[in-house]
């Protein structure tokens, strides 16, 4: 295991342009509503992968990075429908390993300090089922100190200064290839809303 960086009160605030990394540890979570007419489907992904690179001061400039989450990581807690969501009629993960999301820019421009979240908009894009779109979603990001209160959370991965980043917006199935059955679109909603809560961890720290 990496060993636990120097709390954050015995080093300089940071700043400057750094680098952070998304582990697949469970920490950051993309969950999914499909909310139809019949049915309320739940789902979620805890294996995100990736890399952003921001300036501290001011992150509208020179922003980049990616997200990854396996396909089959997907989970509804159902096997069978998690089987069918998988499956060549649906996200068909054989033949579309991932889904990604490759940043762009953002309209962030206030600094990122610790204690503030800042609020803005990013663009980016956004593939899914071997289609891609750029897409612009609302987002919140703060940048979290490693300090001494961390220190017992060493054994759960927290060993480094983060930034968390979170998002909420929807997406439609069909403008990304995925046609849902006449006899399922009662219980299948074409609209599924994300929820991204992602927590990236400063290399190098």
């Amino acid at each position: 295991p990496t060993p636990a960086a120097a709390p954050a009160a015995a080093r300089p605030a940071l700043t400057g342009v750094q680098r952070f990394e998304l582990r697949p540890s469970g920490i950051s979570r993309v969950a999914f509503t499909s909310d139809a007419p019949l049915e309320t489907i739940d789902g979620v992904s805890t294996s995100t992968a990736g890399t952003l690179s921001v300036d501290l001061a001011n992150p509208a400039r020179g922003l980049t990075g990616s997200v990854t989450i396996p396909t089959a990581s997907l989970r509804t807690g159902n096997d069978m429908r998690d089987e069918h969501l998988r499956g060549s009629n649906w996200l068909d993960a054989e033949h579309n390993a991932d889904i990604t999301f490759q940043l762009v820019s953002t309209t962030l421009t206030q600094p990122l300090a610790a204690g503030r979240a800042a609020t803005g908009r990013v663009t980016g894009r956004l593939t899914l089922h071997g289609v891609t779109h750029d897409v612009t979603v609302p987002v919140t990001v703060r940048l979290v100190p490693l300090t001494a209160e961390h220190a017992d959370m060493a054994q759960f991965g927290v060993n480094a200064d983060m930034l968390r980043v979170q998002s909420q917006f929807d997406v439609r199935l069909s403008d990304y290839g995925v046609s849902i059955f006449a006899p399922l679109r009662l219980k299948v909603s074409n609209t599924i809303r994300l929820r991204v809560d992602l927590t990236a961890f400063r290399q190098g720290a």
